[in-house]
């Protein structure tokens, strides 16, 4: 890859680096909290890369959970990675493989959102798409080392990672909003997950919420296309 194509990748993925970083650190002090080393911890990263996955290793890890019901949760919480890599196969024209398999195993939710977007709306590359995809990897994982190293010499208080979750997905979500129809839909499952949060008192409300709002974008893209309108 050519020194652009990184800093291409570098441009449209710095927020989420930044917020990888308190993330990352956070994830290596938890998983040290719950008897991982160090050195098992930035393994983990490199061969799993799934925050969320590692989050709920951690607390599986520290109820006592055998490792068989560790390795087949994280297989179906990180199950949406095969949804996401069949719909970058369309976008990545004939990859070889060592490509295909880096490519896919370093995307994640966000690296994905951002090179789609990248893909749909600008001018991309599959080199540019990997670019970002490993300084993503490379980020959690050194972080997530890091902060298993902290971890260990320090005790401090992880509070702040609901509040940068929360600016990383508001960064992602703005950053999506290339038409009216996006903004719409965006608004759209806000005021729907506020709603089913009350009604369902779940988080499960959330994904629905998600699902609704994407449907009625299909549905009205779907209505404007046939009249040959744009919005």
């Amino acid at each position: 890859m050519k020194k652009q194509d990184w800093l291409d990748g570098l441009k449209v993925m710095y927020p989420v680096i930044i917020s990888y970083v308190p993330l990352g650190l956070a994830g290596g002090m938890v998983l040290y909290d719950a008897g991982l080393n160090a050195i098992t911890i930035l393994a983990m990263s490199l061969l799993v890369f799934g925050g969320a996955a590692q989050f709920m290793a951690a607390s599986m890890v520290s109820m006592g959970a055998s490792v068989s019901a560790i390795i087949t949760m994280t297989f179906f919480l990180n199950l949406r990675h095969l949804l996401m890599s069949s719909s970058m196969s369309g976008l990545i024209k004939k990859p070889s493989l060592p490509f295909t398999l880096f490519f896919s195993h370093t995307l994640a939710d966000e690296s994905f959102a951002i090179n789609y977007n990248q893909f749909k709306n600008h001018e991309w590359t599959a080199n540019k798409a990997l670019a970002t995809n490993t300084l993503a990897y490379a980020t959690w994982s050194i972080s997530t080392f890091v902060g298993a190293l902290v971890g260990s010499a320090w005790v401090i208080d992880t509070t702040i990672i609901n509040y940068v979750l929360i600016a990383m997905f508001i960064s992602l979500l703005v950053s999506q909003f290339a038409s009216k129809l996006y903004v719409f839909v965006g608004l759209t499952a806000g005021v729907l997950a506020i709603i089913f949060t009350i009604l369902l008192q779940h988080t499960i409300a959330l994904v629905i919420a998600a699902v609704v709002a994407s449907f009625i974008g299909y549905f009205i893209d779907d209505y404007f296309t046939k009249r040959g309108d744009r919005i």
